[in-house]
């Protein structure tokens, strides 16, 4: 089986896990409003959007490392932070939305939430950058010689 279809294989299985179990390893909150019936199926389809980011993101930690490896960022550690950072933005979605439905309206439980995702996504967002960086800046020197 090729790598491609291996991701599309690994990408659908676990993201469907994750669409069924997202709601029972993490149950609502006894506080979190049911959505209005002309809002669920949107909240659906975003819930089954994220639970496939999360299949891929399992299949690109599993398949996707010879892919980041072989980049020459000129540091071996940026290629193992590149390749987390891109795991992390694609998985971090459907854990987040399903924490934040079983916290609920808990002010500290958000305040936690938010600090734990949101800063690890800015620095996901900084590794990101030089990352490119580093790849501009081999292109502008392959370019002029």
């Amino acid at each position: 089986m090729s790598r491609s279809w291996g991701m599309f294989l690994v990408t659908v299985v676990v993201g469907l896990a994750a669409f069924v179990t997202g709601p029972k390893i993490w149950p609502a909150g006894p506080d979190v409003p049911m959505p209005p019936a002309n809002l669920l199926p949107g909240y659906i389809a975003l819930s089954a959007v994220e639970a496939l980011a999360f299949g891929f993101a399992v299949a690109f930690a599993v398949l996707g490392w010879p892919a980041i490896r072989g980049l020459r960022l000129g540091a071996p550690w940026l290629n193992k932070l590149l390749f987390v950072t891109l795991c992390w933005f694609m998985g971090n979605w459907w854990a987040h939305d399903n924490l934040h439905m079983h916290n609920g309206l808990n002010m500290h439980g958000l305040l936690f939430i938010e600090i734990a995702f949101h800063l690890t996504m800015l620095a996901c967002g900084v590794t990101l950058t030089l990352g490119l960086i580093r790849l501009a800046k081999r292109a502008a020197a392959g370019n002029a010689a």
